[in-house]
């Protein structure tokens, strides 16, 4: 199968592309830009050059986290010039960034930005820079703590969730939410992901990040085996038997499994996200995720 077969395979819903054997279903990789945070936050300049060392490392999309002032027009282009494609948005992370005071906490800038009333803010600001970026999703990143702390909270978030779905829906595009940790534990005798799928609107989508599903105990392959028509992406990294984040491939989730569940997804989009404390070469984790997933039939690339 040539080159440009496999590119257009992988843009057909439901097909996906496989590699030269036939046997592999091989799908585009992409990384949440997060990872690139200490370098995009310096300007214009270090954000369009975290850009190319992303596609260089042979990465084919990116997930931003907020575009960091930059227009999406200019960040577009940048993406055009490269061959990345863009194609989910996490929304409120530069307001949470706003709130997020040096050595403060990110669960209260979190707090202060993801309330239901500023979900539905958000989405106001945010659909827009998606749809102007070309995204087919624009994902609320996250839900703070507080919007955890009781099913009555959760709820209320639901509703906020579905109001923030008829802005995207209006803007011609689609809503979906990460989750972390809590949204895949138990609240008051309920799994809170059941409760998510059940309170919000069923065109809503959700973004898996594997890592997170393994911390609260759940079994990620399960979940997308039962959950595959509201699943649309997924953060890959990994998690250890010590109880943290770690590049994929340094840990105990099984990636092949993941893929192999992936298949019942319409079209599924997966960003690698690279986690690390001081001194942590993210550029390095990012270069051993990809080398890692590759073989189990990730990028395009063989």
């Amino acid at each position: 199968m040539s080159s440009a077969a496999l590119a257009g395979a992988a843009l057909v819903p439901g097909t996906g592309a496989l590699a030269a054997d036939e046997k592999t279903r091989r799908y585009p990789l992409g990384i949440q830009f997060f990872t690139f945070n200490a370098l995009a936050i310096q300007g214009w300049t270090k954000f369009s050059e975290a850009m190319g060392i992303a596609r260089n490392l042979g990465y084919e999309e990116i997930q931003f986290a907020g575009l960091m002032g930059n227009s999406p027009e200019l960040v577009r282009k940048r993406a055009d010039e490269l061959g990345l494609r863009l194609r989910t948005l996490h929304i409120g992370n530069d307001q949470v960034r706003a709130f997020w005071a040096p050595g403060g906490s990110i669960v209260d800038a979190q707090d202060a930005v993801y309330t239901p009333t500023g979900i539905v803010q958000v989405a106001r600001v945010n659909v827009p820079i998606a749809r102007d970026l070309g995204c087919k999703w624009a994902v609320v990143a996250g839900s703070g703590a507080r919007n955890m702390q009781s099913l009555a909270a959760v709820k209320q978030m639901c509703a906020a969730l579905n109001q923030a779905h008829e802005i995207a829906a209006q803007a011609g595009i689609g809503l979906s939410y990460h989750g972390h940790r809590p949204e895949f534990s138990v609240l008051e005798g309920e799994n809170v992901f059941d409760v998510m799928l059940r309170e919000t609107h069923p065109a809503i989508r959700f973004e898996l990040d594997v890592a997170w599903v393994a911390a609260a105990g759940a079994d990620p392959v399960a979940l997308i085996e039962r959950h595959a028509a509201r699943i649309v992406s997924f953060h890959l990294k990994d998690w250890t038997a010590q109880g943290k984040a770690a590049t994929a491939g340094d840990g105990s989730i099984d990636f092949k499994a993941i893929h192999r569940a992936a298949a019942k997804i319409d079209d599924p989009i997966f960003n690698v996200e690279c986690e690390g404390g001081q001194n942590v070469d993210l550029t390095e984790q990012a270069r051993r995720a990809i080398d890692y997933l590759r073989p189990l039939g990730w990028t395009m690339k063989v």
